[in-house]
């Protein structure tokens, strides 16, 4: 491995091209690092004392409060004219997909800078897959002392990301996790007050999936289909014929693991996007769980059955309904949603 210049860790040849997953700085350089905090998500509504107490150790690291997604953008802005090379998250899903958004565009940094993901939301998805573990406070010390003398007790990861265009907008929107069907209708359940304990983590997410569970296996819901209503698609992968379908949900992610560990993707082939749908009325469901949970594959998590699973390239889904985005929601009516991956970002976790 060849010893890195005075740009981020690892870069080569420009945009994103990393010649080894674990780097570190040999010459005792620091990295320039920024943090950007959502007050208002997960932990961080019970205050932020602590984050605002570690940072007073670190006066060169730059610190932003922000909510909203224009004013992430202006933070991003601030840290990119400031030489940022680390821009530490400390939010939610939600939070983190506005920041690869930003910084997606292009329009911001002129090379991408690494991410550290504190787990720091509701769910947490993202960072529980990409991100530092732990508490956002010794996630945030343990980030700082790294910047600071690169060690190995973290490494680079590269990951790609999703670019998810809409037909009717100009930009695209960038993220790691699309759902629609009833992956929306869980999201707008777990939104719904059917959280009063104020739970975080993933175990409400989990508590939802097991209601919509129910309501699939019960066959009078199912018959009347309001509880969990069928998505119509015409999708196409990879460029391919598109073909018509109703499904329960469609996801595409390029996280490894989802809430509570799953993986519920088993395709074979050599693509970045993993895609896995579930058709309206899917067979032998409860057998097919495992595939669903883990990312087993079993004889009855089959096409004729209702399970559809690839790892592709480009998925093209024209469909009318919501898609979420690292748990935001769109709204898609009658339009066209291609997504495709894009070159790897640089995110900061365990090694």
């Amino acid at each position: 491995m060849q010893k890195p210049e005075s740009a981020p860790p690892c870069y080569k040849n420009g945009l994103n091209g990393y010649e080894n997953s674990l780097c570190s700085f040999e010459d005792g350089r620091r990295l320039q690092v920024g943090v950007l905090t959502n007050p208002r998500r997960g932990g961080n509504k019970k205050g932020l004392s602590e984050i605002r107490s570690i940072l007073t150790l670190w006066p060169d690291v730059l610190h932003r409060e922000e909510f909203t997604p224009a004013g992430m953008n202006e933070a991003l802005v601030d840290f990119a004219r400031s030489g940022v090379e680390l821009v530490v998250i400390n939010g939610g899903d939600g939070t983190a997909h506005a920041t690869l958004t930003a910084i997606g565009r292009g329009e911001i940094f002129t090379k991408p800078p690494m991410l550290a993901l504190l787990c720091a939301g509701t769910t947490s998805m993202l960072p529980r897959d990409v991100g530092v573990p732990g508490s956002a406070t010794s996630a945030l010390s343990r980030i700082l002392r790294w910047a600071k003398a690169t060690d190995k007790s973290l490494a680079v990861l590269p990951r790609p990301i999703l670019q998810v265009q809409q037909s009717s907008k100009q930009s695209a929107l960038f993220g790691m996790f699309f759902g629609a069907g009833a992956i929306c209708r869980g999201i707008k359940l777990f939104h719904s007050g059917v959280n009063p304990m104020g739970w975080r983590g993933e175990l409400m997410p989990g508590l939802t999936l097991l209601r919509m569970m129910l309501a699939i296996l019960c066959k009078d819901q199912r018959k009347d289909q309001r509880k969990v209503p069928p998505l119509l698609t015409k999708t196409s992968l990879n460029g391919q014929p598109p073909q018509e379908r109703k499904n329960l949900f469609v996801l595409v992610s390029t996280l490894d693991r989802l809430f509570l560990g799953m993986r519920p993707y088993w395709g074979t082939e050599d693509g970045p996007l993993h895609y896995t749908a579930v058709g309206a009325e899917p067979k032998r469901l409860l057998r097919a769980l495992p595939s669903l949970a883990r990312g087993r594959k079993n004889r009855y998590a089959a096409p004729e059955n209702g399970y559809f699973s690839h790892n592709v390239h480009e998925v093209q889904l024209e469909m009318d309904g919501d898609f979420t985005l690292d748990g935001e929601l769109y709204s898609a009516e009658q339009e066209t949603v291609t997504i495709r991956a894009t070159d790897p970002v640089m995110f900061l976790c365990p090694s």
